[in-house]
């Protein structure tokens, strides 16, 4: 059973309050922290069995807890203490603009340097692939989805940034794919999301399952003219050279 302590607990056991400000325990910014949460509608953050708060992750930019918003389990994004900019609103509307294109955890909200989404739990993209060994159907199915919503992403010209190393950037839940964390992401011109994923599919990490999966490398010149224009038909041109579309 999950144990969840509300936030007036966690504003009244230092321990835990403490544990919102990472690497050092500041508190006046953790404080700070769960009054944002607070105020975003947060009831309360889960422990694990040590009775520490369930850490989902952590990166350079921000630790991720896991929290309880209006009988919902969420992913509570909060930026490191000695991390530059602690404001987080660039990273919500980049995650916003995404979610408009079907992308993405969904932006629950956000002030200052915590931002409150859909908790998306599941495997990353390269053990599901290696480990879990899926089904030819299922592998190309995720492939092309994975592939989609890079090509959603480059026509809106968002650039994800990060997209190159996929294992820490796409989950598979129920073997649908969500890409997370747009810290890096940005408006761009050049926008490189659907190279950044053909890059990673040929990387040499996956060569076994390509093998397995019958996938055939993409001409530079075709790719050059999707970068040109990101046009739909460039893009399953694409697919079907690859061999994850019926030629």
């Amino acid at each position: 059973m999950l144990k969840v302590a509300p936030v007036e607990l966690v504003r009244r056991e230092a321990d835990l309050l403490l544990q919102l400000s990472y690497p050092k325990p500041d508190q006046s910014y953790a404080e700070s922290t769960l009054s944002c949460i607070e105020e975003l509608g947060v009831e309360g953050v889960e422990l694990a069995k040590e009775g520490r708060l369930r850490i989902l992750g952590k990166g350079f930019r921000n630790i991720v807890v896991c929290g309880l918003m209006r009988r919902e389990r969420v992913a509570i994004k909060v930026r490191r203490q000695d991390y530059g900019h602690k404001d987080a609103w660039r990273e919500a509307y980049m995650l916003e603009r995404a979610n408009s294109l079907g992308i993405g955890p969904r932006l629950l909200g956000q002030k200052g340097q915590v931002i409150v989404m859909s908790l998306v739990e599941g495997t990353d993209l390269t053990s599901w692939l290696l480990t879990y060994n899926p089904s030819r159907e299922a592998a190309i199915k995720v492939l092309i989805e994975m592939a989609t919503q890079c090509h959603r992403l480059d026509e809106a010209m968002i650039d994800h940034g990060e997209l190159s190393d996929a294992s820490k950037h796409v989950i598979l839940s129920q073997n649908h794919p969500t890409i997370i964390d747009f810290g890096s992401a940005s408006f761009s011109t050049r926008p490189k999301n659907l190279t950044s994923i053909i890059n990673y599919i040929y990387s040499a990490q996956l060569e076994m399952v390509r093998q397995r999966l019958g996938l055939a490398k993409v001409g530079f010149e075709l790719l050059r003219r999707y970068k040109e224009a990101f046009s739909s038909e460039d893009f399953l041109e694409i697919l079907t050279e690859m061999g994850l579309l019926g030629k």
